[in-house]
Parts: structure tokens; C-alpha cells; sequence
């Protein structure tokens, strides 16, 4: 089975929804729609396919002119007439916290983020090609189009390297040595393996077979003629001329102005403004909580040894491991059949879902963690639960449980289905998007198991706290490298301590893109701190599934408007 769906609500009752919503505020509206025009990767994943055949125009006019964009608007909003019902406030509200927030990571999103092995510029490619519609002629020649334009998109980028080169905002070697050896390894793939290639080996049957002939032939051709070139010199580029201008160390402090462009993304992943001081401390002190709880399930279980022994005991249990990348595909499908029919249990309003497990490509698998790709709001395209199959034989399986929760049910894939097909709202909630909010909901899903149909051994109970843990010590290594300038390995050795299933591929994520990792536990704390309000104060009326509902029922809000909204909403609960 390549994937299964689930499907909760009917499709007749998500297009009665579509029909009966209100319509979006203009000012909102014209803003979204020249955000599209201006960005076509986002167009294209966010449902809107009329700019398939393009990429974004990154030269810098095309950056100047958008950045000016976001900064025109952020100055109308304040006079502009939105309406002044409670949704209007909260999304001029939402919208100018996400216009600033841009505009203040401008320049560290554009030049140091460009280079990355999780979301660097040439994954980017494949991402994007990934989640483009295959099911007519049309779209076919898009994909055909879109690779054609490589080149172009090649060049662009290559610029903003060359002005991060000149601004000394760069990437350190390790991560460039992870792009150039995931470089060779598509540079590596013929026609016939490339993922960019893949909706070409199987046409829907609306396809004529002259048309798949025609295609197929085009598709290769481009491939051969503009892709492969230009791939080769992004990977000399890479080999050439930015590894040898590399920053001098791991730690972003090492970049000029480093501290300070550390502070600006802690603020943009976290939506918070604490200090990196303030949260290794809190990760520390999460470290210790999390690891009490983890040895009160062993001393439960009848273990009396330490928490590395319990772990060395599970390790080295050939039950725990997995034989096949097919084996853990089957055994996350399985956990997320399990899960499914008992979300009415934690929620009152549940989305269309139509979702599939399937591996990571091969040629990232070794550098990119398990992640999760959400469908399309109409569901045209079935969201991804893309899992890290790399070496099955040395994952566990008790951590497995959680890692569905948190990637599909009711973790991002739930929660984005959620916040996509609410109708009512303007697009520019409806697609918004923040770290904080997005994982930190995804870490606070793992925490819903046991009334899920999961966590019935202590063995999988210990896995919710080993995950739980692992987002703990991500806040003391990030904050160690970037801001305390910790050594690669003093980052590994810390892992090795405190969550060794996670060491060398996690560190090397951190130090590629700071700040990121600090938004899972930054997120769920807060959530967890709301939800004790809500109990506290709403007492034998607290109901879990409105608690649910109301944190993701407004689509993903900053930390602390969300904040706001709970507030709202125990201040409304019926005594």
C-alpha cells in the first residue's frame, strides 16, 4: 500500500463550507493575491497553480521590490479599513506581526538561510517540484517549464551568495561539505532516478500516449540540457567559491554582528523576545524534569539501573529494530490507523483528512529528519508523512508512536488541515504559518497518546519521554553553539548524554539553521502553561476537545496572540 487516506469529513460537506464562507476583508484579499504573483513557489504550495511555470524573480530588483512590498503594506494597515469584527482585528493583528517579523529577518533569511541541507536553495528545488499537480497535459508541461527555468533560478541565487560573500554572512564548512555531498548525489541520478522525474514514469489515464511520449521526452530532454549543467555549476559554486569564504566557526557569533542576528532569529522562530541565556537555562532545567519522569516509568517497569542501561537494554533488543525501510513504513501507517478513530475523543471539530507515509528520497535521507507535507486545502493533492528511513536496522520503535502524533495526527498534517480549510477565514490566515506555533503544536500532539489508543507498554511511554527530552536538549545545544560557541563536538557530546539516539545529523542541523530547533518546546510549553490555566480556572467545566479546538481553531497565531485568544476563550466558557 503506497499510502492510505483518511477521510473524516465528507467532501460534499468541506465544499458547503466553501460555498457558505464569508468574503475576505479587500484589503487582505489584494495583499495575498500579489503575494502569489510575487512568489510562485508559495502560489504553488499553498493550492494557487497559476504561476506553475515560473520561479520567484530573486534577483535583487525582484528582492528590493518585494521587500518594499511588505513594508508598504505594513504602513496602510495601521489606516486601512478591515472591519471591526473580532476576526478582522485578530487577522490585522496576525498580519502585521508577520509583515514585521519578515521584514526584521530580511536579510538573514536572504543571504545566510539561502545555504542549508534542510531547506537550502537546491532543496528547495525539489521540494517545490514535489508538490506540483500531476494530473493533466497543463500540468505536466509546468513541471517541464518550471525545470527548464532552473538556469535562471540557478543564477539568481548564486547572486544573493555572491552579496552574502561580500557581507561576511555565511555559512560555516561543515554545512557547506553536507549541500556539496547532497549536490553529488543528484548530480548523480539519471533521468530515470531523479524525483524531479517522478511524475513522468506513471501518467493518470486522462494522458494520451502520444501526449506521455511527447512529455516524457521533453521532460528528459530538459533535464539533461538545463538542469544537469546548471546543478554542476551550483555544485563548483559551492566547492569553489563559497567554501573557501566560509565563517570561521560552527557558532553564528562567529559571523560579524553574529549575537545580534542569533537575537533576530530566536525572535522569528520563537515569537518570543527571551534572551539565549534565559532559554538554555529552561532547557536545562526541562533536561532534569523530563529524565525524572523517564526514570519513574523504569523504576515502574521493574528496571533499576540508570536511564543509558534502560536504553542500552531497548537498543540492544532486536524487537526494537526494524528490518526494512518497508517495515517502518508499515509500522507508522499502522500507528496512525490506530490513531484516527480515536480523535473524537480530544476534539469536537475534525478536518478532511487525506494523508500518506512514504521515505525520504534517498539521495537527503542521510542529512534530513522525518517532516511532514501538508495536503492541499481542497485536497486535490494528498499530504506527505515523509519519514526518515536511513539504516532502519538502527531505529527504534519506541520512539515511533510519537514521531506520527507529532508529523501527521493530530500533530502538523491535523493542525494544517485545520487551519486550511477554514473558509471563513482570509487567506492570509488560513496559510500563515510560525515555527513556534506549528511544532510547538506538533511536541504537544505527542503528549495526547495515552488517550489516543498509544503508549500501552512502558516502552513506547518512555519513547513520548525521550522525544519530549530530545526538544529539551535542543534548546541548551542551539543556545551552546550560537550563543555560549560551543563546539561541534561539545554539541554531539552533550546529545550523546542526554539524548544519544539523536547526536551527529541533529547538531549539524542546529548550527545550519539557528534558532529553528529552540520552537518546538518553546511552543508546547506554552501551550502546556495554557492549558493549566484553562484548567485551573474553568475547573469540572474544563472540556479537553474545546481546549483543543480553540488553540487551533483560529488557524497558527504568534505565541502571544495566542495567549490572548485562550484567554478569550476560558473568560467566554460557560461556569
Amino acid at each position: 500500500m503506497r499510502f492510505f487516506a483518511v477521510c473524516l469529513i465528507c467532501l460534499s460537506q468541506l465544499a458547503s463550507a466553501q460555498t457558505s464562507a464569508k468574503p475576505a476583508n479587500s484589503f487582505f484579499k489584494d495583499t495575498f493575491e500579489q503575494m502569489l504573483r510575487d512568489n510562485p513557489e508559495y502560489a504553488t504550495g499553498v493550492g494557487r497553480h497559476e504561476f506553475d511555470d515560473r520561479w520567484t524573480d530573486w534577483s535583487k530588483a525582484g528582492r528590493d521590490r518585494r521587500k518594499a512590498f511588505f513594508g508598504e503594506r505594513l504602513a496602510r494597515l495601521t489606516a486601512e479599513p478591515v472591519g471591526d469584527r473580532a476576526e478582522d482585528l485578530l487577522t490585522k493583528r496576525v498580519v502585521r506581526y508577520d509583515f514585521e517579523a519578515r521584514l526584521e529577518a530580511w536579510d538573514l533569511d536572504t543571504l545566510l538561510l539561502r545555504v542549508g541541507q534542510q531547506s537550502g536553495f537546491h532543496v528547495r528545488v525539489y521540494n517545490v517540484i514535489d508538490g506540483m499537480p500531476a494530473a493533466t497535459v497543463h500540468d505536466y508541461e509546468n513541471i517541464i517549464a518550471r525545470i527548464r527555468a532552473i538556469p535562471s533560478y540557478l543564477d539568481q541565487n548564486l547572486g544573493i551568495l555572491d552579496e552574502a560573500i561580500a557581507a561576511k554572512v555565511m555559512q560555516p564548512k561543515v554545512v557547506v561539505d553536507l549541500v556539496i555531498a547532497q549536490l553529488d548525489a543528484q548530480l548523480n541520478q539519471s533521468a530515470e532516478q531523479t524525483e524531479l522525474l517522478k511524475a513522468f514514469r506513471s501518467f493518470p489515464t486522462g494522458v494520451s500516449q502520444a501526449d506521455q511520449l511527447r512529455l516524457r521526452s521533453a521532460a528528459q530532454d530538459t533535464y539533461t540540457r538545463q538542469f544537469l549543467p546548471a546543478w554542476r555549476k551550483a555544485r563548483d559554486y559551492m566547492a569553489n567559491t563559497y567554501l573557501p569564504r566560509v565563517r570561521p566557526a560552527d557558532s553564528l557569533s562567529s559571523m560579524p554582528g553574529g549575537k545580534a542576528a542569533y537575537a533576530t532569529l530566536i525572535h522569528e522562530f520563537t515569537t518570543t523576545t527571551m534572551s539565549p541565556a534565559d532559554i538554555h537555562k529552561l532547557g536545562e532545567q526541562e533536561v532534569v524534569r523530563i529524565e525524572a519522569a523517564m526514570v519513574a516509568i523504569m523504576k515502574d517497569s521493574g528496571f533499576q539501573g540508570s536511564i543509558p542501561e534502560f536504553q542500552k537494554k531497548m537498543d540492544d533488543d532486536p524487537a526494537q529494530h526494524f528490518k526494512s525501510k518497508e517495515e517502518m513504513l508499515t509500522n507508522s501507517r499502522n500507528i496512525a490507523m490506530i490513531i484516527e478513530p480515536e480523535l473524537p475523543r480530544q476534539f469536537r471539530h475534525i478536518p478532511s483528512l487525506l494523508f500518506g507515509v512514504r521515505p525520504i528520497p534517498s539521495d537527503r535521507e542521510a542529512a534530513t529528519a522525518t517532516n511532514a507535507q501538508g495536503a492541499a486545502a481542497d485536497l486535490s493533492k494528498p499530504g506527505w508523512f515523509n519519514l526518515n528511513t536511513y539504516q532502519p536496522e538502527k531505529q527504534v520503535r519506541y520512539d515511533q508512536e510519537s514521531l506520527v502524533l507529532h508529523e501527521a495526527i493530530p500533530g502538523h498534517i491535523f493542525q494544517g488541515a485545520v487551519a486550511t480549510q477554514q473558509q471563513g477565514l482570509p487567506e492570509l490566515r488560513r496559510f500563515y504559518s510560525n515555527s513556534a506555533f506549528g511544532e510547538g503544536w506538533a511536541l504537544y500532539a505527542e503528549s495526547l497518546g495515552s488517550q489516543l489508543g498509544l503508549y500501552k507498554d512502558p516502552y513506547s511511554r518512555f519513547g513520548q519521554l525521550a522525544s519530549e527530552r530530545f526538544r529539551a536538549v535542543r534548546l541548551v545545544v542551539d543556545t551552546g553553539i550560537h550563543d555560549l560557541g560551543w563546539t561541534r563536538q561539545q554539541a554531539i557530546d552533550y546529545f550523546k548524554t542526554h539524548s544519544p539516539q539523536n547526536s551527529l545529523a541533529e547538531v549539524d542541523r542546529y548550527i545550519s539553521w539557528p534558532g529553528q530547533a529552540l520552537s518546538y518546546k518553546m511552543g508546547e510549553l506554552r501551550i502546556r502553561s495554557l492549558r493549566a490555566q484553562a484548567e485551573r480556572e474553568l475547573g469540572s467545566k474544563f472540556d479537553i476537545r474545546d481546549f483543543n479546538d480553540a488553540v487551533i481553531g483560529e488557524g497558527r497565531l504568534p505565541l502571544d496572540i495566542l495567549s490572548d485568544e485562550i484567554g478569550r476563550f476560558i473568560s467566554k466558557a460557560p461556569r
